[in-house]
């Protein structure tokens, strides 16, 4: 742990001020620029005072990636890295207001974090790969590595003494929060599906602020040789709160300050302040440090299995079944003393066809789970996360993987995916994104998915939207998964009939719940094929036998052969007329002359209709309503 170290005792230290995202009504002197004056007057000549200006705002679209690498690449030439005629400070203090805390802290974690090349075994990278990046999936196992040998890639990282936040939420921005300017919630709501701009990227479960979340909380805990994280928050301030800065208490060596009257400008505007000469002290002590300075206790996190259940795009249209699904997953991890099972099952309310169909609107639903999903990660044992999903629920996970690398759970299990039959699983698993630790090894996770016979929103709707160009969404929950050899992926189960088949028994879910608490993959071939008969999931109001302990299990070498037959003797029935009828369908409805054949005659129908409507109600209503057909025909055509 890096202690408290006294100013004055720095011979060559050097201070970097971040700051946040300007305010719209710009004013000739920045907010910030007193608070740094009188820093750079109290602190020199022994401390050099610097500041790095992104020159970003809420709607800018530049990569937060890129800007992260020109401020390290900045503290690098600051510190000497790159030049002779500057020297090496003997204690560096990064302090960020807002979105600059942000920056601050991804920089950090840039040169802190990233992959030796020279130890690919530590940081699971190919030494020759240009992949090894700290925004790859192996990032949380590199900074685990790097860290235990005390090793930092680049000099500056070892040397920062404090990582200060005024103001800089950990989890990012909520859009519903008191006083959020209303261009960022118009720049959410309307333009976030077409564009990526930066406030969207920040924003409460978006997936640039949620993957460095994850990998913030990974490196500090993965050892004890880190600065102190300051926090300093304006008891004023309704857009960052203690409920945005709750992973601090469950760091090491962390500091909450608290300003008396602060609002979230006011924060670092020291001239604003009622007493400018008692708000500059409070911020001094509070940046700089003093030496009765004590850290805030580290509270432990909540150990116990935890379990993310999503549904799809209507939860009423398959009961309960997201409830009891639940209660059956608790019942089966019976939890240790002091232990406590956790399931999260965020309501996404309804969800249309339409909505699902536009790629812009089935994707903003995923930023509530990810914003859970990082609380839970902060106060809870990750190594026992499980997931379930159906419909959009498996799509909300997949996005997620997709978009977080740092994101990851022990095991996963799929109903009527709305997924591409060529997802990349290989990608997933060498990420070391499905499986967990134990005793300082990854020991690789399973994948189960139960595919229905009759899936019409999957095999129809799906298979459509694929032929327009959806390369996002796919007929995996019919068609199966390709690509799966040597993965301990089981896609065996087809169950009779539709969409939610596989969840309308409590028989059903209690076998789920069982799969889902299973510690071990290893079983042979032999194993599978002789437990047979309860591999076959039943059809609803179907009575089975097998308990939850008895679930089915499928080693790597199973997965590699999922269409073997399930025993020696078995005669695997054929599809019947009605499935090979749907097949048919849906395999046609997605070709893609086919796909825009149909969309252009809806197309002329609702034009048909527009004409018909303009005579019965007169030229402006018509005008209206085909002025927002176009927009969301637009919209879809834009969003594909």
């Amino acid at each position: 742990m890096t202690e408290y170290t006294d100013i004055s005792e720095v011979s060559k230290g050097l201070f970097v001020f971040i700051p946040g995202l300007p305010p719209r009504a710009r004013k000739e002197r920045a907010p910030w620029q007193t608070l740094v004056d009188r820093l750079r007057n109290d602190l020199e000549p022994t401390w050099r005072v610097e500041v790095f200006e992104h020159e970003l705002t809420a709607t800018s679209r530049e990569d937060l990636d890129d800007v992260v690498r020109r401020l390290a690449a900045q503290l690098r030439d600051w510190t000497g890295e790159l030049s002779t005629d500057v020297e090496l400070p003997d204690g560096i203090i990064l302090a960020g207001h807002s979105f600059g805390g942000i920056l601050a802290r991804a920089a950090y974690l840039l040169d802190a974090d990233v992959p030796d090349a020279a130890k690919p075994d530590q940081a699971g990278a190919d030494p020759t790969s240009n992949d090894a990046t700290p925004t790859s999936a192996a990032a949380p196992v590199a900074a685990a590595a790097n860290a235990a040998a005390g090793t930092a890639n680049h000099p500056w990282t070892g040397l920062v003494k404090r990582i200060v936040l005024l103001g800089s939420p950990n989890s990012g921005y909520r859009v519903n929060a008191r006083k959020t300017p209303l261009r960022w919630r118009l720049a959410y709501a309307l333009a976030t599906p077409f564009f990526d701009f930066t406030f969207e990227k920040v924003m409460a479960g978006g997936y640039w602020i949620t993957d460095l979340r994850l990998r913030w909380l990974e490196a500090f805990r993965s050892t004890n040789d880190r600065p102190r994280v300051i926090q300093i928050l304006g008891t004023s301030d309704p857009l960052v709160t203690h409920t945005d800065v709750i992973d601090q208490k469950f760091m090491p060596h962390a500091k909450v300050y608290e300003i008396p009257n602060a609002d979230h400008v006011g924060l670092i505007d020291v001239d604003a302040a009622r007493d400018p000469n008692r708000r500059y002290r409070q911020l001094k002590d509070a940046i700089l440090g003093r030496p009765d300075e004590t850290v805030d206790d580290e509270r432990p996190r909540t150990p116990g299995a935890t379990a993310f259940i999503l549904h799809g795009i209507r939860a009423s249209a398959l009961g309960t079944w997201v409830e009891d699904l639940g209660a059956e997953f608790a019942e089966a991890t019976k939890p240790a003393d002091g232990e406590e099972t956790l399931v999260i099952n965020p309501d996404t309310g309804y969800f249309s066809a339409l909505e699902f169909a536009l790629p812009g609107t089935r994707r903003r639903k995923v930023h509530e789970f990810l914003r859970l999903y990082g609380e839970a990660y902060a106060t809870r044992d990750p190594e026992r996360f499980v997931f379930a999903g159906h419909s959009n629920g498996t799509y909300m996970m997949a996005q997620s993987l997709d978009r977080v690398p740092s994101m990851r759970f022990r095991r996963i299990y799929l109903a009527g995916t709305v997924l591409p039959r060529r997802y990349d699983w290989q990608r997933v698993f060498e990420h070391e994104q499905i499986g967990h630790r134990r005793d300082g090894a990854w020991k690789p996770g399973e994948v189960r998915i139960d595919r229905a016979t009759r899936d019409v929103p999957v095999g129809i709707l799906c298979s459509w939207l694929r032929g327009l160009g959806s390369a996002d969404v796919g007929t995996a929950g019919v068609d199966g998964f390709e690509n799966i050899s040597g993965r301990a992926i089981d896609q065996r189960r087809r169950v009779p009939g539709g969409h939610g088949a596989a969840l309308k028994s409590k028989d059903q879910l209690h076998e789920i719940a069982g799969y889902l608490t299973q510690e071990s993959v290893e079983v042979d071939l032999a194993s599978r094929r002789a437990s047979a008969a309860t591999t076959t999931a039943p059809s609803p109001g179907t009575q089975t036998t097998a308990s939850a302990n008895a679930a089915p299990r499928m080693s790597p070498a199973a997965a590699a052969e999922p269409d073997a037959p399930d025993a020696p003797d078995a005669e695997k029935p054929g599809p019947s007329l009605g499935e090979r009828l749907f097949n048919g369908a849906s395999r046609f409805v997605g070709l893609r002359p086919i796909a825009w054949i149909l969309l252009l005659g809806l197309a002329a129908l609702a034009a048909i209709g527009l004409v018909k409507l303009g005579r019965a109600k007169g030229p402006k209503v018509a005008i209206g309503t085909g002025a927002a057909a176009g927009v969301g025909f637009w919209a879809l055509l834009r969003s594909i």
